[in-house]
């Protein structure tokens, strides 16, 4: 944050921005998610820009936060994003042991 701000930027300029300032896409982010899995040794198959949509549904689910709230944050017009979220095991063990 302090870096943006010694860069001169307003409050309503973008957060994330490409290496020439214009606002962060979605293929700049991906191709440069890719980049960097590569370097690191991941293979870049496995991950995708839904990735982070499913990661934050789910997220934000484990923490309890309202579906309605789920489906607002991540602009989903229906349902759907549900099938996004995936239920850990530990999660499924505690509502186990509550059932018991």
């Amino acid at each position: 944050m302090s870096v943006r701000l010694n860069l001169n930027a307003k409050q309503n300029d973008s957060f994330f921005v490409e290496e020439t300032g214009k606002p962060l896409s979605r293929n700049y982010f991906i191709s440069k998610l890719k980049t960097i899995l590569i370097a690191l040794g991941y293979s870049d198959k496995d991950y995708s820009g839904h990735s982070f949509r499913s990661g934050a549904a789910t997220s934000a689910s484990s923490q309890g936060i309202e579906d309605s709230m789920i489906q607002t944050l991540g602009r989903w017009k229906s349902d759907c994003f549900k099938r996004y979220i995936r239920t850990s095991k530990l999660d499924i063990k505690s509502a186990l042991e509550k059932i018991k």
